[in-house]
């Protein structure tokens, strides 16, 4: 039984690893994001105008969510691909 319970504990914890996480500059963009269209909503707005901040209040919720929950520090360095000499 406790095997089963660690093997369960270690397989949430990787998928949660699996998603990439932002950089710290990017979540606090998104969460600046976040909380001006929380100022917004607090505001007189048309229905259609509240259904968009509303929508994109959500994305940036879950994106929040997924990305940013251990922000990097700097971003990964992109590894260019080493061409193959010709034969």
């Amino acid at each position: 039984m406790r095997f089963i319970l660690s093997m369960l504990i270690g397989l949430m914890s990787c998928l949660t690893h699996a998603t990439p996480q932002f950089t710290q500059a990017e979540c606090q963009m998104l969460n600046e994001q976040r909380l001006e269209i929380r100022r917004q909503l607090r505001q007189p707005y048309n229905p259609d105008h509240g259904q968009q901040l509303q929508a994109r209040l959500k994305e940036l919720e879950q994106l929040l969510k997924q990305h940013c929950r251990k922000p990097v520090k700097n971003p990964p360095a992109v590894v260019a691909p080493v061409p193959q000499p010709l034969l």
